[in-house]
C-alpha cells in the first residue's frame, strides 16, 4: 500500500527548541530508541511500555511534527490500517547552536521536570525499589557556586560509575537554581 525504503542516518544533531523539547521527555526518548532499532507500530510500542496505545499517540504525533520519526509504511489489515513508524536517526545528539538564542536555564529546568513528571505518573507504592526525595534551599555566595558545580558533577560521575547491565534502572535528578520564591526561609524536604 504505502512503503517507503528508509535507511535512517547515523546521528542526528538536535539544535532546535522544539526538537529537544520534544526530545528530552523520558516516554519519546524511549520511543524514539524503540524506533531506531526497526520500524514499529504506535500498538507494537504500547505493549512494550504495558500501556494502552492511546495513551502514547500523542507522543508520536509531536515526534513526526519536529522531524524525530517518520511514518514509513501503511499496512491495510483488512479491518484497519496499521502505520509503522522509524526514527529518523540511530542516535541523537542535543547541541544547542549559538546563533540561535535559547533560554538555557528554563530548557533545563523543563528537562528536569520532564523526567520527574513522567516518574510520578510511573511509580507504583507496593514497589520495593527506593525513592528518595530531597530538596534544600541555602543561600549561597556567588564565588562558592562554580566549587559546588564541581562537586555535583563529581557526584553524577561516582552514580554513572555503578551501572550495571544486570542492575535496575534508576535516574538521578539534579537541580540548581534561584529560588526567587523563598526569600529568607530555608526549605528542607527528605523523604525516603
Amino acid at each position: 500500500m504505502y512503503n517507503v525504503k528508509f535507511i535512517p542516518e547515523q546521528i542526528k544533531i538536535l539544535s532546535t527548541e522544539r526538537q529537544i523539547k520534544a526530545y528530552v521527555h523520558p516516554a519519546r526518548m524511549n520511543i524514539v530508541d524503540l524506533l531506531a532499532e526497526k520500524k514499529q507500530t504506535i500498538s507494537e510500542v504500547a505493549k512494550k511500555f504495558d500501556v494502552h496505545p492511546a495513551t502514547i499517540t500523542h507522543h508520536f504525533k509531536l515526534l513526526k511534527k519536529v522531524g524525530l520519526i517518520k511514518l514509513v509504511e501503511k499496512r491495510d489489515t483488512g479491518r484497519n490500517i496499521e502505520k509503522y513508524y522509524r526514527a529518523v536517526a540511530l542516535n541523537f545528539e542535543v547541541k544547542l547552536r549559538k546563533d540561535r538564542p535559547v533560554n538555557k536555564k528554563a530548557l533545563g529546568l523543563s528537562i528536569l521536570r520532564n523526567s520527574l513528571s513522567t516518574a510520578i505518573k510511573d511509580v507504583r507504592d507496593e514497589d520495593s525499589k527506593p525513592v528518595i526525595a530531597l530538596m534544600e534551599s541555602a543561600r549561597v555566595k556567588s564565588k562558592d557556586v562554580p566549587k559546588f558545580q564541581k562537586k555535583l558533577m563529581s557526584l553524577i560521575k561516582e552514580f554513572r560509575s555503578f551501572d550495571s547491565a544486570s542492575g535496575d534502572a534508576y535516574t538521578l535528578s539534579v537541580g540548581f537554581y534561584p529560588d526567587y520564591t523563598s526569600g529568607n526561609s530555608k526549605k528542607e524536604i527528605y523523604i525516603q
